[in-house]
């Protein structure tokens, strides 16, 4: 059985807009990487669209306020 990460259960750490000191990653987000930041990362993080090119609805990219948890978010996933 998993433990239950309080970071997530007691911190709103996803935000709804981007602040400009984010960093912005280039790898597109999915179901499983969404899970691993949830319960592997700690910092707050927000969704954005990716800035080059045509995306579909769904095709968001991570940022976070951290950025050695960008550098790992894409050296894990990317």
């Amino acid at each position: 059985m998993r433990e239950l990460n309080l970071h997530t259960w007691f911190i709103n750490r996803e935000l709804q807009h981007c602040p400009p000191h984010f960093v912005r990653t280039h790898t597109i987000i999915n179901k499983d990487s969404m899970m691993w930041i949830k319960e592997s990362l700690v910092g707050r993080f927000t969704l954005i669209p990716p800035v080059d090119g045509e995306y579909e609805f769904s095709d968001y990219v991570p940022a976070f306020e951290d950025p050695a948890e960008a550098i790992l978010y894409e050296l894990t996933w990317s």
